[in-house]
């Protein structure tokens, strides 16, 4: 079983499996209080350390539940700058777990964009010219206006 730097696979294995060290029990009673005394000693020995054992792997445990948060949240913050970047990019077509599927689901939604921009374009209709049409005055539309527009030419 390989360790890390923080000792957490010895103290998950000293956690589940404990092998205290116990002396051959002899028939002589004195011995026999001795050796239950050095039992008992080993034993509580070996509680002090399992207990420390035990913090140290509860410590480990929420430092790496800390680390977790904090790249979900780094992560929710860079798919948020990749949406500003790209407004044209629906966020729904951006999501990921992991940073590498973050980008490439932000890497497929920019495709998609350039291709419905470029067939938009091909559908276009002809282009048409810019700029308003020149001014014209307006036509007469009744008798009395057609009097004064003829008078006015003159």
């Amino acid at each position: 079983m390989t360790s890390c730097p923080w000792g957490c696979s010895r103290a998950r294995a000293s956690v589940e499996h404990p092998t205290p060290e116990v002396p051959i029990v002899s028939q002589d009673p004195a011995v026999s209080a001795k050796a239950a005394a050095e039992v008992a000693e080993a034993a509580s020995g070996r509680e002090a350390e399992l207990d420390e054992l035990r913090t140290a792997l509860a410590d480990r445990d929420a430092a790496l539940a800390a680390g977790a948060e904090s790249n979900r949240a780094l992560l929710h913050r860079l798919r948020a700058a990749l949406l500003a970047s790209e407004p044209s990019v629906s966020p729904g077509l951006v999501t990921g777990e992991t940073l590498d599927e973050l980008e490439a689901s932000f890497a497929a939604a920019l495709d998609l964009v350039a291709r419905i921009r470029d067939s938009v374009r091909q559908e276009a209709p002809a282009a048409i010219p810019a700029g308003a049409p020149g001014r014209t005055r307006p036509e007469p539309r009744n008798a009395l206006e057609k009097i004064r527009s003829g008078l006015e030419q003159r």
